[in-house]
C-alpha cells in the first residue's frame, strides 16, 4: 500500500512539473491574445527597442573605430627613437 501511493504521489508530482515546463513562460505576451491595441502598443516598443539596439551597437562602433583612429596616431609616442639622457645634460 505504502509503495502504490508513494508511486502515485511520484507520477503525480511528474505530471505537474511536466505539464509547467511545457506551457509558455511568456503566456501573457502571446501574440494572438492580445487586443489591438495592445498589440500594436507591444510592437511599437519592439521597433523602439529595436531602434535603441542598433543605435548603441553603432555608437560603440565608432567608438572602436575612433579610439583605434588615436592609437594609430599615437603608437610611435612612447616607443621614440629619440635618447632622453641627452636633454638630462643641459
Amino acid at each position: 500500500m505504502k509503495t502504490a501511493l508513494l508511486s502515485f504521489a511520484t507520477a503525480l508530482t511528474l505530471f505537474v512539473t511536466t505539464a509547467a515546463s511545457a506551457a509558455p513562460f511568456d503566456h501573457d505576451r502571446d501574440l494572438r491574445r492580445m487586443s489591438p491595441r495592445e498589440r500594436a502598443r507591444y510592437e511599437q516598443a519592439q521597433r523602439e527597442r529595436a531602434r535603441f539596439e542598433q543605435a548603441q551597437r553603432e555608437r560603440e562602433r565608432q567608438q572602436a573605430i575612433e579610439r583605434a583612429r588615436w592609437e594609430a596616431q599615437h603608437r610611435r609616442d612612447r616607443h621614440d627613437d629619440r635618447d632622453y639622457r641627452d636633454y638630462r645634460r643641459h
